[in-house]
């Protein structure tokens, strides 16, 4: 069903309603020309329905600034403020604004001038359309589950992430598992007949010193996990992999592949920063992402080197099968992604609240013998965006995603703070 835009009116009934409404006509078309617009009194927003669509407040007349104040718990987040020329419009969102700012809620304030030309409207519907994605991403993270499998591996020792506070924050539901759980799901599990099946078409890619049983024991680490998902109700994971390896002599590489491919986000060796990077990903820019170690740096060409040993096979045409890159034992990904562009973005910090984001392009697939499965050589726009990558202090994962989102991701951070 197709989202509406719910604009909330406030006005005084100082104001006479046939004017404020009257000289809002340019408005108010601009509105009906490219949403499926629901006006909403301000005094039923109590009463109304605001899920499911995206929501703009629209301060229509001055002396509305103590009601606003009241109901802007109802209000969606970030708040947008509408303004106009009109009836003291201007100056009670100014004052709602600042009001908004001193009380640290995520906030943009949009005006309509009173001869709007065609960039400026271009420019108007342009950053609206942010702003109702940015609004879609926090209503879906504050009704995310996200599993934390067995907790941080020990290696990432910059990672620890304050959950209560993120959980403040964003309403986001983090669910600690004991790694014994997926264990004890696999030790007992057996495939289906769809599984079997996909093990046979998966036998095809494995390269030399791989195997059928191989393919098979990494589809039953699949099924365990996917188990977990279930019981636990979760939107997103990721799990402390390498623990595996001893108790099941398996990887969890193609499992979380699979599971990325299916919409439920996941990511490996327990580290949150990077998940909540995948996340954001996906709700903001619409596509699963690559997490993956950064190997050499080439200044020549602006380039780094990135891999790891799982990828979501949607994001290339060709793949192979192969074993773990550190252990040698189950199954690795080695994916060929796209020659195209893509962004590199991470977020990180004890609140998850610091990011870099810069706009590449995928040059190369390489094939460096010991180095994780998945390789591929990223190109910067620039050198010093290097220089601003190792500068970052934000650990050794990286994320990419296809297409260029670095402006919806900075837009994201500004707004949110």
């Amino acid at each position: 069903m197709e989202s509406s835009t719910k604009i909330v009116i406030f006005a005084s009934p100082l104001h006479d309603s046939t004017s404020v409404l009257g000289c809002r006509e340019n408005l108010m078309n601009e509105l009906r020309s490219s949403h499926k617009v629901e006006f909403i009194d301000s005094n039923e927003i109590s009463e109304k329905a605001v899920e499911n669509g995206y929501i703009i407040a629209f301060i229509a007349t001055g002396g509305v600034e103590e009601q606003f104040k009241r109901l802007c718990k109802s209000l969606s987040r970030p708040v947008l403020l509408l303004s106009d020329s009109y009836h003291n419009s201007l100056a009670a969102s100014m004052e709602i604004s600042t009001w908004l700012n001193q009380s640290k809620i995520p906030h943009r304030h949009f005006n309509f001038p009173i001869e709007p030309t065609r960039k400026y409207l271009d420019k108007f519907e342009e950053l609206l359309s942010v702003m109702f994605k940015i609004q879609e991403t926090l209503s879906k993270l504050a009704k995310m589950r996200i599993g934390l499998i067995g907790g941080e591996s020990s290696w990432l020792i910059s990672s620890a992430v304050e959950c209560d506070t993120v959980s403040q924050k964003y309403g986001t539901t983090f669910v600690k598992i004991d790694v014994s759980e997926v264990e004890k799901k696999y030790k007992s599990a057996s495939l289906s007949e769809n599984l079997k099946c996909r093990a046979q078409s998966l036998s095809g890619t494995l390269c030399k010193g791989s195997s059928t049983n191989d393919v098979e024991e990494a589809l039953k680490m699949y099924s365990a996990i996917k188990e977990i998902v279930k019981e636990y109700s979760l939107d997103a994971l990721t799990i402390k992999c390498f623990d595996l390896l001893e108790s099941c002599s398996t990887t969890s590489c193609l499992a979380l592949s699979m599971l990325n491919d299916e919409g439920i986000i996941s990511g490996c060796e327990g580290d949150i920063p990077s998940l909540w990077s995948m996340i954001l990903a996906r709700l903001l820019c619409g596509s699963a992402s690559f997490m993956s170690n950064p190997s050499s740096i080439e200044r020549a060409d602006k380039s780094i080197d990135f891999a790891h040993c799982t990828a979501p096979l949607s994001m290339g045409k060709k793949f192979m099968l192969s074993s773990h890159y550190e252990s040698k034992l189950g199954i690795g990904i080695s994916l060929k992604l796209p020659l195209d562009k893509f962004t590199l973005f991470k977020c990180g910090g004890p609140q998850l609240d610091r990011h870099f984001a810069f706009n590449g392009e995928i040059i190369q697939n390489t094939t460096v013998v010991e180095r994780c499965r998945t390789q591929v050589k990223y190109q910067f726009s620039n050198v010093d965006d290097i220089d601003h990558y190792l500068d970052s202090h934000l650990g050794n994962h990286s994320i990419l995603i296809q297409g260029w989102h670095k402006d919806i991701i900075n837009t994201f951070f500004s707004t949110i703070g």
